[in-house]
């Protein structure tokens, strides 16, 4: 016993009750010291696995969110494309109303711009250029 005590061993019951109450102190101070990185150990590990949770949680978030943009313009394409059809056809058919409109305006006054035309060829008149007088 003496090797562990520097000084002098203790003489008297009591101080060997006091050695062996902080003998018990420090054994109790051990195990609370395991408790408490079992605790902290356990506290990481929960930490991890809710950081995990989280990540697959916004993974899946990510991907319903993206399918449903993905739905989302497929729709507004359907949407959009009977649209064009309908514009060109549309565009198409006034184009059609409009060249026909021409076209009778053209026939209809076919008769008086030849006739303007031979007239200006049988019966000429004879004026003296802007730039001879």
């Amino acid at each position: 016993m003496q090797s562990i005590y520097k000084s002098n061993p203790p003489s008297t019951s009591t101080e060997i009750l006091t050695i062996h109450q902080q003998s018990q102190n420090i054994n109790t101070l051990l195990k609370v010291e395991k408790e408490a990185h079992a605790i902290v150990n356990e506290s990481r590990n929960y930490r991890t696995q809710k950081l995990k949770s989280a990540k697959v949680d916004a993974q899946e978030e990510i991907q319903a969110y993206k399918a449903a943009k993905e739905t989302e313009l497929e729709k507004f394409k359907q949407d959009h494309s009977g649209l064009t059809a309908t514009l060109e056809a549309e565009a198409a058919s006034k184009v059609e109303t409009e060249l026909q409109q021409i076209k009778d305006v053209a026939a209809s006054k076919k008769d008086h711009v030849v006739g303007l035309l031979l007239k200006a060829v049988v019966e000429p008149t004879p004026e003296l250029h802007i730039n001879a007088q």
